[in-house]
């Protein structure tokens, strides 16, 4: 990896760091009374995004896109950590994909329960939410037990890396300093250099995780859909607060900023790397891009709501100001005094004569 891409990560996990513990400490002292338990899905979200950086911090895995392979690759040897413990972070960062896309659809479904004020909404006040919050959860371990399985080396990706991975065919490293997972699609026959066969272990693997992603997809789009309808008549109607319907309205404009980016960030790349390496044309460009993509989602995907939301908005602009004015007390407010005192005793004095 190039030590510009190190900075640029390093940087990207360091600020979405720094910028989710803001929107955690925000939610927590700033958010309005009319929020209700949405504040605790909003931590949760928060949390998962916080560990994703920090996880991304501290291994940084390397994405090999090329022919009809696709590779999540750490090196053991350069980690921090046992290789054990390496080779289950590995598993993680594909469990973090699968958790992504859950988490999103429980997102629209909470804003459709609020919106309507569904009776399952009650459910996320009670004990009954650490069920919400199992869904994303079970989701990612299903994307770590198809990496895990379906997505583990053999003789036939070993293969694969040895003649294709840089860092190997130039002697840096070598296949036993490796774990990695990834689906192969076509790999070549034991005896012949050019003949390809089709992999059904890696077309398993990619059912399973297109057909979780699909049913995701297909939850946020109809729980969006219905949600925005349902927002739509909400604003035209007399009988609801101005407050409810403005704050409904803030949330629900961030939601779909925080499902645009990681879609675009995440999930579209990464469908786009299954379609060309199923068609056995993908080019290690591609993998380049969404390492440095994924990098990007936790940092900004917390943005929107700082900004979209009127009470964490006013209370960082409060901040600013604060500061601004304390910096320039010595050069600017204390003149402005002098001066203003000055021009009212001259004032005094043109009125006295």
């Amino acid at each position: 990896m190039k030590i510009d891409d190190i900075v640029f990560l390093n940087s990207s996990a360091v600020f979405a760091i720094a910028i989710i513990f803001l929107l955690i400490c925000l939610i927590l002292k700033k958010s309005p009374q009319s929020l209700g338990s949405y504040k605790y899905l909003m931590i949760y979200i928060d949390l998962f995004e916080l560990a994703y950086a920090f996880l991304y911090f501290l291994e940084k895995p390397k994405l090999l896109t090329k022919e009809s392979a696709f590779f999540l690759i750490v090196n053991w040897k350069e980690s921090l950590f046992p290789k054990f413990v390496v080779c289950v972070l590995d598993l993680l960062f594909v469990g973090c994909f699968g958790f992504s896309i859950a988490i999103l659809a429980l997102h629209f479904i909470y804003r459709f329960f609020s919106i309507t004020n569904n009776p399952h909404l009650k459910s996320f006040d009670s004990w009954k939410i650490v069920l919400w919050f199992m869904i994303p959860a079970l989701n990612g371990l299903a994307f770590m037990c198809t990496g895990g399985i379906l997505m583990s080396a053999d003789p036939q990706t070993d293969r694969f890396l040895n003649e294709n991975y840089q860092e190997i065919s130039e002697n840096t490293t070598s296949l036993e300093d490796l774990y990695y997972v990834g689906p192969l699609f076509w790999p070549k026959h034991d005896n012949s250099t050019t003949e390809q066969y089709f992999s059904w272990k890696a077309a398993k693997a990619c059912i399973i995780a297109m057909g979780v992603i699909t049913i995701s997809s297909s939850i946020m789009l109809y729980f969006g859909v219905k949600g925005y309808r349902m927002m739509s008549k909400l604003i035209a109607t007399a009988g609801v607060s101005y407050k409810f319907k403005t704050i409904q309205k803030q949330l629900f404009i961030a939601l779909l900023f925080q499902t645009a980016i990681p879609v675009f960030l995440m999930h579209l790349p990464a469908t786009a790397i299954y379609v060309t390496i199923f068609l056995g044309n993908s080019k290690e460009i591609i993998g380049e891009i969404i390492s440095l993509t994924i990098a990007l989602y936790p940092a900004l995907n917390p943005i929107p709501t700082l900004f979209v939301v009127k009470n964490y908005r006013k209370a960082i602009i409060d901040a600013f100001c604060y500061f601004f004015n304390i910096a320039g007390c010595g050069q600017k407010v204390v003149p402005m005094t002098i001066t203003a005192t000055a021009s009212t005793r001259n004032s005094n004095i043109l009125d006295r004569s």
